[in-house]
């Protein structure tokens, strides 16, 4: 049997054969089971991790134990580094301390000086995705298979990468009123906020020609890898809530947006109670769901998702992938056009990853995708830049796989902002 055939069969006996097959290959994998709105009993672990055990959580230490996945590569090569601006890695960072490098010394993780940022290393790993009939089928593997995609590692000018420095810290601009601002990712700064979306785009180029805004299918295949280490969809459970409910009135003009700051606890850091800075990969920016992050390598034109593969920057959509996937018009939008849902469903688009489809009815905070999604009315011609992860009034709305499909590039407020994903040359490594 070759990896990827249809592993659903209705006798159990041969379904068991069939994952001890694909047991034998070294990958990892999950199916997701769109009619079932259980977040755990919603996913079937397949491959190599059939029978571990997901990683764990203490809601009150915000200690996560990594249990079966302690040795997986991605989990081992995820290392705190100061990178240079130009994406080659300039030394590791501390892993329960970025204060500090490994041999004890200080670092320059809040050094505003520094010709570069703190990123995590979150090494190449090639995905499988299969749609069967409402279930998706995902499996990764760290080596190249027929089938599978480096999603997320390939650049702008199509060449594949060994890996992407993700962002420790949001996006903070310095030189915001000067000529040249650039969006940097290091402790002690204010989130960057107010901003357009090509006002982002100049400070992350002015940083570096190789800064990408975080998001696209670097974050589906971090999902995805979430989804699969935790068994559940309901990654604020596994993972912790983050600062999901730290909206303060006084706290004007930011409400409640805590500034980067170094977070204890290493690689993982959750805790619940909604107002506190967590951490996954080494990333506040996933964790933490204060602030919508922008993401122009997904956009709705008039109701139809387009996506870009490769961090293309076109947030009219006009380069983009043609998903095939319809924003639905179910006729609950408010006076602004916009609407409210927690999807049950998702479909794959190759390349790039799961984006929510279909009705999108039924799901909530603890049902279905668990992740809620705002979307504007097809009827109506809009283009939207899609935000991610949430923001500080958002409460359990926000996660991992939330998503906001209803402004435009050009809106700017103070729960809008960016965060750095920095692609390293060709053949470099951590």
């Amino acid at each position: 049997m070759e990896v990827g055939e249809k592993i659903y069969v209705a006798d159990k006996e041969t379904q068991d054969k069939i994952y001890n097959l694909l047991a034998a290959e070294p990958v990892w994998g999950f199916v997701e089971h769109m009619d079932v709105k259980s977040p755990s009993a919603r996913i079937t672990p397949i491959g190599l991790n059939k029978n571990y055990k997901n990683i764990t959580r203490n809601g009150s230490t915000g200690a996560v134990s990594l249990n079966d996945w302690a040795d997986h590569p991605v989990i081992k090569a995820n290392k705190p580094y100061m990178v240079k601006a130009d994406g080659t890695p300039d030394y590791r960072l501390a892993e329960t301390d970025y204060t500090k490098k490994l041999d004890g010394t200080a670092s320059d993780v809040s050094n505003t000086s520094y010709n570069g940022g703190a990123f995590s290393w979150f090494p190449k790993i090639y995905k499988y995705e299969k749609m069967e009939g409402n279930d998706r089928t995902v499996l990764f593997s760290m080596q190249a298979r027929d089938g599978y995609e480096p999603n997320g590692f390939v650049d702008p000018d199509n060449k594949v990468l060994e890996g992407v420095w993700i962002p420790m810290f949001y996006g903070s601009r310095l030189g915001a009123d000067g000529p040249t601002p650039k969006m940097v990712s290091l402790a002690g700064l204010q989130p960057s906020y107010n901003t357009s979306a090509d006002q982002e785009r100049t400070a992350l180029q002015n940083f570096s020609t190789r800064a990408q805004f975080f998001g696209g299918p670097i974050a589906e295949t971090i999902i995805d890898f979430l989804i699969m280490i935790s068994g559940t969809t309901d990654l604020q459970t596994a993972f912790g809530n983050g600062n999901c409910s730290g909206y303060d009135a006084s706290q004007a003009p930011t409400y409640g947006v805590k500034q980067n700051a170094v977070v204890s606890g290493g690689q993982f850091y959750g805790t619940d109670d909604g107002k506190s800075l967590n951490k996954i990969f080494h990333s506040i920016v996933i964790g933490s769901y204060q602030q919508w992050m922008r993401d122009p390598y997904e956009v709705v034109v008039n109701g139809r998702v387009k996506v870009s593969k490769n961090y293309t920057y076109d947030p009219t959509g006009a380069a983009y992938t043609d998903t095939g996937i319809n924003v639905p018009n179910n006729m609950t939008w408010d006076g602004n056009n916009n609407a409210l849902d927690y999807p049950t469903e998702y479909r794959m688009v190759s390349g790039y990853g799961a984006i929510p489809a279909g009705e999108m009815k039924g799901g909530s905070t603890a049902t279905g995708g668990c992740d809620g999604l705002w979307r504007h009315n097809p009827t109506s011609a809009f283009t939207a830049v899609a935000l991610r992860f949430g923001l500080c009034y958002n409460g359990l709305f926000t996660g991992p796989r939330a998503r906001n499909w209803n402004v435009g590039a050009g809106y700017a407020y103070w729960y809008i902002s960016a965060a750095c994903l920095l692609l390293p040359p060709v053949g470099v490594a951590a």
